[in-house]
């Protein structure tokens, strides 16, 4: 058979090809080679009997068709996925379609509609009718489409660090849970999760611990609402949801409050917020913001008036208040404190019962209960004020019961989804050390984090964006999380998980929910229709929670008489303040990248979190920008880089959670420090008191921008409410430039002028507009390295300014797109006309013209302009480019770049205007993608020459003016001045 087959290579390298197959024929029928086919192929010897060239053929078809097979199948029995045979009606090729979902922040809905693109996720956009978020997004929910896209992601089953099937799970823990069943109820069985708000899995964890009804439930909630519940709890009995009407209020006064700050709250209240303010404006009053807290966040920075002061202070503050509320004589004491206390009382006073007092959750549950009283005192509580029952279900036990079971050996089996408490419990629980105690854990999530790391199973999460699942709002709107994608991995969501380890058949996540909310008795075809319509809108209406009625708060206790503060030493004995990150939350977030390189608010730190401290404390403590210094208290220390932040309170230092990883091959392993370890359980915002050590060593934080003052120039403006005076002149400066050129009759015959307008007193700084502008214009990120080198590539960038002294600044947040000048110096300064305008005023950007010269960033003035020194998008994953959305090009290297008013979404919609009658483009037809994404509808988009659209009216308002209009580039982007007190404004409307 040897010779056979060199005889036959012979033949084949000389071409005779006739000859070859007949030689083939004769080997196949040879003896020897049946004899080998029938040991080793005994199924394939069967089919290639016919020892003929058809029969080798057949072979080789087969081998072929069952290898296909085998690579393609998958035998968990989930439905398979097939291609096209009949086109859907609802899909055409490229078309953009959207589905109703949710975001979830700490396990509460924000709704959103999923933009996808022939079956892939593309874009997040608010959803304009659900009724907390109205249209609105956060950063969160902005960058959670990447998140889909995670290569990082864990893909399968893992059983003690090899791979493993969920069929394997299954099988393993069946006998282990039936024999906990069968043994004291399930005694042993410890669940840990996030907070629940989920009706469907709320009623299935109930459902649990019925049959398990010895198991323990704890929650791990490291950013969670715990203090605002236990504050309610302390004035009225019961835990209550605490929530604002700021529209029948005249005055606000926040006590360490984080209303417009990032978290589940944001996008409702951020909106309820803005839309008084503009009422009141309306009215020629303005709604004044007071604020008082150790730590500046975004809500101090648009308050009207904002003070500094410790946690102490603060709580002094409040007794004084609630003392003159109750009818007291005024108290007599000196300072700024006393001042500040005095004005935001007088507004209360005269106020009463259309005040409105609130405090955040970091302000812990003593003070949040203080100022229930006051708000009752004041008359507030039914009218500015209202209460609910809690969205989340508060039955489970705290993280602190776990860790003291576990001490003592009595957990068996410890289940962990969508947890990581290694990482971020408080450092004096100890949690590690006591969960080594545990025989079996089990771990499921997104990543492989820390804890999945210490456990025997790590279960990969299904991604909210492919799987099945609801929610509440914070006002208790039911909303739907519905897939828009067949997961990318084998991954399964939490309620699919828990039906693998309780029920006699694992179901599929839309057979949980739809078992949840179908009426018993409830008919196909009925049951269908509202399917349908849940779908469709995304949310259930009239869910949301009904005020409650509360009656008259508890007294406070007398106040307990505080410990003299320790002596100086050669160390400072600080206030440790903690908060959760403004980019990356408590990071879990961490892994995204966009989210890494998102300026922060307030400091304009990417890739890493600070030590925040006061300019006072870094003057008397000889600190500079970069220092690195430790933390210490109780045993636990920290090391971090110094920041010298405005309108931090003197003594107070501020530490931001969320950094600190330490995952293996992971972005976000090895980037800043992790605060959790000097976290302390009985008080997670707050250590009263810890040593700020210097350590002699420097690493400088990476910043966007470097300076916080304006410098003399006028490039935030103010304008008295109610005034009707211009902030700005409207005649245009004479120019040597030629008119702009018209063509009435041609290919554009209405001649549009895009133009857009930014109201500064509705932006409140949140970078929802520059995470959806990344995500709708495929804008890469950089790195680290490239940042500090000043290459970031975003096209918006939202300056953050200072007015004031240091110590109680006033802050101004300014968003800076490409103004689109009508006189744009770019178009002169590009040697290649790389840059040019069209007949509707755009500035574009022709990236296969460009050469790379970077004239047009030298000659702009608002250095608006990108450039790619390196090819940052060329080296992403597969899985990741597949986000990227197919109307904007990608970039490569040596090109500039910059904003293009989103003109793919105008082109669609002048596309759509020239189809059957040729109609104009209406007003809100074409929204850009910052637009979109803002919770306060600061930004306004559209035709300017249509007198009545919104942003015609916006440019024709006594507040609106241009950046920097004396160098008369007359740009299209232009601005609506911050609303101040009269006494505020200096002329021509500066600061």
């Amino acid at each position: 058979m040897t010779g056979d087959i060199a005889s036959l290579r012979a033949r084949l390298a000389g071409g005779d090809g006739p000859a070859f197959w007949r030689s083939l024929d004769a080997v196949a029928d040879s003896p020897e080679f049946r004899a080998f086919l029938d040991a080793e192929y005994p199924a394939a010897a069967r089919l290639a009997a016919a020892p003929d060239r058809r029969g080798v053929l057949k072979l080789m078809a087969a081998s072929f068709a069952m290898s296909g097979l085998a690579a393609c199948g998958q035998t968990d029995g989930r439905k398979q996925e097939v291609p096209y045979v009949r086109q859907p009606e609802r899909i055409i090729p490229g078309a953009a379609l959207a589905y109703a979902s949710a975001s979830l922040t700490d396990g509460f809905a924000n709704g959103i509609t999923v933009t996808t693109r022939n079956g892939r996720p593309l874009k997040i956009e608010g959803n304009a009718e659900h009724p907390w978020s109205r249209g609105g997004t956060d950063v969160f929910a902005q960058a959670s489409v990447l998140g889909l896209y995670d290569p990082f992601r864990l893909q399968a089953p893992r059983h003690l660090g090899r791979p493993s099937t969920w069929q394997a799970f299954r099988a393993a823990m069946t006998g282990r849970f039936a024999a906990l069943k069968a043994v004291e109820g399930g005694r042993g069985l410890h669940l840990v999760t996030g907070p629940v708000t989920s009706p469907s899995l709320a009623a299935q964890i109930a459902a649990m611990r019925r049959d398990f009804p010895a198991m323990r439930w704890h929650v791990s909630a490291p950013t969670g609402r715990e203090a605002l519940y236990e504050g309610a709890r302390l004035a009225y009995g019961r835990p209550l949801e605490t929530r604002w009407r700021f529209d029948q209020a005249q005055v606000v006064v926040s006590l360490d409050g984080d209303c417009l700050d990032a978290g589940p709250g944001q996008v409702g209240q951020a909106r309820d917020w803005v839309e008084a303010r503009r009422r009141a404006a309306a009215g020629k009053r303005l709604l004044a913001l007071h604020h008082a807290g150790p730590s500046p966040n975004l809500t101090s920075a648009k308050a009207d008036a904002p003070l500094a002061i410790g946690s102490d202070g603060l709580e002094q503050i409040v007794r004084d208040l609630l003392a003159q509320a109750g009818g007291g004589a005024p108290v007599t004491r000196d300072g700024p404190a006393a001042a500040w206390r005095e004005t935001a009382f007088a507004a209360l006073n005269a106020a009463r019962g259309n005040g409105l007092v609130l405090a955040g959750a970091q302000a812990g549950p003593e003070l949040l209960a203080q100022v229930h009283r006051l708000n009752a005192a004041l008359g507030n509580t039914g009218r500015t004020v209202f209460h609910t029952a809690p969205v989340p279900v508060l039955d489970p036990e705290p993280l602190s019961a776990l860790v003291e079971a576990m001490r003592r050996g009595a957990v068996q089996v410890l289940v962990m989804l969508d947890v990581n408490p290694v990482y971020d419990a408080p450092g004096d629980l100890g949690f590690l050390e006591a969960m080594a105690r545990v025989p079996l854990k089990i771990h499921a999530g997104l990543y492989p984090d820390e804890t999945a790391f210490r456990c025997d199973w790590n279960l990969p999460l299904a991604h909210p964006l492919e799987a099945w699942g609801d929610a509440r709002s914070l006002d208790g709107t039911v909303t739907l999380i519905q897939p828009t994608i067949r997961p990318l991995y084998d991954g399964r969501s939490v309620p699919e998980i828990l039906s693998i380890l309780t029920d006699a058949e694992a179901k599929d996540g839309g057979s949980l929910l739809d078992a949840h909310w179908r009426r018993p008795g409830e008919d196909d075809a009925a049951w269908t229709a509202r399917r349908e319509a849940f779908l469709q809108a995304g949310f259930l209406e009239g869910t949301a929670f009904s005020p409650e009625p509360v009656g008259e708060p508890v007294p406070a206790p007398a106040a307990l008489p505080r410990p003299a503060p320790s002596p100086a030493g050669p160390a400072r004995r600080v206030e440790v303040l903690f908060r959760p990150d403004a980019t990356v939350w408590d990071g879990s977030l961490a892994n995204l990248a966009w989210l890494q390189e998102l300026p922060k608010p307030l400091t304009k730190v990417v890739w890493g979190n600070v030590i925040a401290v006061s300019p006072a404390l870094a003057e008397r403590e000889e600190l500079q920008q970069g220092d690195l210094v430790t933390l210490e208290a109780g045993g636990r220390r920290i090391e971090g880089p110094v920041w010298i932040q405005p309108g931090q309170a003197e003594d107070a230092v501020t530490v931001g959670l969320g950094y600190g990883r330490t995952v293996p091959e992971q972005l976000a392993d090895g980037l800043g420090y992790d605060a959790y370890p000097l976290r302390a359980s009985a008080t997670p915002w707050r250590l009263a008191e810890a040593t700020l050590a210097t350590t002699g060593r420097k690493a400088l934080p990476v910043t966007t921008q470097n300076h916080g003052t304006m410098e003399g120039h006028d490039l935030v403006r103010v304008q008295a409410v109610g005034s009707t005076t211009p902030v700005a002149a409207r005649e245009p400066l004479p120019s040597l430039y030629p008119p702009a050129p018209t063509s009435p009759g041609g290919r554009f015959a209405r001649e549009r002028a895009w133009g857009m307008v930014i109201d500064l007193d509705a932006c409140i700084g949140c970078n929802a507009c520059v995470t959806a502008c990344q995500s709708e214009n495929n804008i890469p990120v950089v790195g680290k390295e490239e940042v500090a080198l000043g290459r970031w590539l975003h096209w918006l960038r939202i300056d953050r300014y200072y007015e004031g002294g240091l110590d109680t600044p006033k802050t101004h947040f300014m968003p800076v797109p490409c103004m689109h000048c009508e006189q744009a110096p770019c178009e002169v300064g590009c040697p290649v006309e790389a840059t040019v305008h069209d007949r509707e005023g755009l500035n574009l950007m022709v990236y296969n013209r460009c050469v790379g010269t970077r004239a047009c960033s030298s000659y702009c003035p608002y250095k608006v302009r990108r450039f790619n020194y390196l090819d940052y998008a060329g080296d992403a994953a597969p899985v990741q480019q597949q986000q990227r959305n197919p109307e904007v090009t990608v970039r490569a290297r040596g090109v500039m770049e910059k904003c293009t008013y989103c003109v793919q979404r105008i082109a669609a919609a002048r596309i759509e205007s020239t189809r059957g009658d040729h109609a104009p483009i209406p007003d809100g037809a074409v929204e850009t993608a910052c637009q979109g994404a803002c919770p306060t509808r600061a930004i306004s988009f559209g035709d300017l020459r249509d007198a009545g659209s919104r942003v015609a009216a916006a440019a024709a308002d006594p507040r609106n003016y241009a950046l920097l209009a004396e160098l008369n580039t007359r740009p299209r982007t232009t601005y609506l001045a911050r609303l101040v007190e009269e006494a505020s404004v200096k002329p021509g409307g500066s600061l």
